[in-house]
């Protein structure tokens, strides 16, 4: 067993320092590695069933349609996004998963409610019935389809297609940036003159 050097207080005195266990302290687990930021893969196991996959990507698909331009949600992956998200043990996406399962299990209900069959089988323009339907319920219903929109608008625009889709120029290297046009620098002017600056 090693021990630790002493330490003297501040009247002089000497401190021993409890004995340390050489062996406990160098296999001491510690915070682990850095982390994979090339191929990141999450350390938790995916908890979305196939069904709710297709779900996820067939609900984004109706709340932010692709265009010629840019593709649909569902295209880029969207529920990988979702999965990874709704199965981390944290408390908030916890909190989240709960609310989105069963705004899931909702839609699906409603849909049969309706319709006679589920969600996934029904036309676009059926389930845009259906979400219309879910989001006039109100209370839960309502905070499922906010709670939804907000994750798949967060996911969809971090990725490198929504970054194309709102101009995102960040993270590439630029030669010079663009100049500040007219327009914005009189709006800048005006600002700076009401300050007094």
């Amino acid at each position: 067993m090693d021990r630790l050097p002493e330490e003297a207080n501040a009247t002089g005195q000497r401190i021993p320092f409890k004995a340390l266990k050489t062996r406990d302290a160098i296999t001491t687990a510690g915070y682990g590695t850095d982390p994979n930021v090339i191929t990141p893969k999450a350390p938790w196991d995916p908890l979305l069933s196939r069904h709710q996959l297709k779900m996820v990507a067939a609900l984004s698909d109706i709340v932010l349609p692709g265009t010629s331009e840019f593709a649909a949600p569902s295209k880029i992956g969207i529920s990988n996004f979702f999965n990874e998200w709704l199965s981390a043990p944290y408390k908030t996406q916890q909190s989240d998963k709960d609310l989105i399962f069963q705004g899931l299990d909702l839609l699906d209900r409603e849909s049969r409610r309706l319709y006679w069959v589920g969600f996934l089988w029904l036309s676009r323009k059926r389930k845009a019935r259906v979400l219309d339907a879910v989001i006039a319920m109100g209370g839960d219903a309502r905070k499922f389809f906010a709670r939804f929109r907000y994750l798949l608008v967060a996911g969809y625009f971090t990725s490198d297609m929504g970054f194309a889709a709102i101009g995102y120029k960040g993270n590439v290297p630029l030669q010079s940036f663009a100049p500040v046009s007219a327009d914005v620098q009189r709006i800048i002017d005006d600002e700076l003159r009401q300050l007094g600056l």
